[in-house]
């Protein structure tokens, strides 16, 4: 599911905690949507009538299978010198807080980032990226059961 300002309209999510809803997680959503621009899947992706998605992994597959010109690359995984078989672009990178790239650059522009939230802390962990803050672990990271 893609958050927008009205992912309240979604009443069953607000019954459970990550992963299964966003109990709790709320007010993080609120303050993170404020600086969000754009929601869903951008102009391109929302302009095609039919969104097809190929989730790679790195597990070497694809190995001389030619596929290359027909997959659109999700991940970090070595793709230079393997595109024929793997392909060269990357139009969602689907991650959770500790398998995000740290830097920046490393990043595609045109890409859309997608997180997937498992856990209250990932929540913490979007907000702290989008507003450049230092995130602060609490003791027991399973204190809200």
């Amino acid at each position: 599911m893609f958050l927008d300002p009205n992912f309240r309209r979604f009443s069953k999510i607000s019954k459970f905690f990550p992963p299964f809803g966003m109990k709790t997680q709320e007010k993080i959503i609120d303050n993170i949507l404020t600086a969000t621009k754009r929601y869903g899947l951008g102009d391109e992706l929302d302009s095609q009538s039919c969104k097809k998605c190929i989730i790679m992994g790195n597990g070497g597959i694809l190995a001389n299978k030619s596929m290359g010109v027909r997959i659109d690359e999700l991940n970090e995984a070595p793709v230079s010198g393997y595109e024929k078989d793997v392909g060269s672009k990357t139009t969602m990178r689907i991650t959770y807080p500790e398998g995000a790239i740290q830097k920046t650059e490393h990043y595609e522009q045109d890409s859309l980032f997608v997180l997937s939230a498992f856990k209250a802390l990932d929540f913490k962990w979007l907000r702290s990226m989008i507003f450049k803050e230092r995130l602060v672990r609490k003791v027991n990271p399973f204190s809200h059961y």
